[in-house]
């Protein structure tokens, strides 16, 4: 009775971290599967929806052996806050680190589906928007005509990897797919990488 008590006093992130810790030897045995048994991810995902229903928990785990929880509005502006407050939250976990947002990567290669790309098959054309400090872009996509939702679904997820998840929410305004055919290129195209470095320069002002 005490112990169900506590629970009722305990915030919505308290929950979920409490729900994450008593749980979390589940998760690593779930990481270190052969994955056909999902069900302490799923469970994960239900706990995590409980706390918001615009958030995602996405676990993997380094090359140094540390395993890794990402808090994800999955590219939802709406969800930035929920995000900030969960991760703001969360306790010491031995052996976990907790990421807010996909960081930024430099190489990724995705699969969708039965669909695979590089992101080199990706140029885009930004321009800036001063007044609201984003970048509108077009986004060309080699051989896109193929299958067009398939192929803007893996676009969108290199934006939120090599971008990083914040910026192509908060820093990518007006977007439009294009098809790239077959070894042409687009004048004054760049990589989403060189996107990012732009972002950097540009609204960050890192140089």
């Amino acid at each position: 009775m005490l112990d169900f008590l506590k629970q009722i006093k305990l915030s919505p992130e308290k929950k979920f971290w409490k729900y994450f810790l008593d749980n979390k030897r589940d998760l690593e045995n779930f990481i270190d599967s052969d994955l056909s048994d999902y069900t302490a991810y799923n469970n994960l995902t239900d706990e995590i929806k409980k706390f918001s229903s615009l958030l995602f928990a996405e676990i993997t785990k380094y090359s140094n052996g540390k395993y890794v929880l990402v808090v994800t509005p999955d590219g939802k502006f709406e969800g930035i806050n929920d995000t900030q407050k969960l991760f703001d939250s969360k306790p010491e976990i031995s052996n976990w680190i907790v990421e807010k947002f996909r960081q930024p990567k430099d190489k990724i290669q995705f699969q969708y589906d039965g669909l695979e790309y590089p992101s080199s098959d990706i140029e885009i054309f930004a321009e800036l928007n001063t007044e609201k400090e984003k970048f509108d872009i077009q986004v060309f996509i080699r051989n896109m005509h193929s299958d067009e939702q398939k192929y803007q679904i893996i676009a969108w997820l290199y934006l939120d990897d090599i971008l990083g998840e914040f910026n192509s929410i908060t820093k990518i305004g007006y977007v439009d797919f294009f098809n790239l055919e077959e070894g042409k290129t687009v004048k004054n195209g760049i990589t989403i990488l060189e996107l990012r470095k732009l972002i950097d320069r540009e609204i960050y002002r890192v140089y």
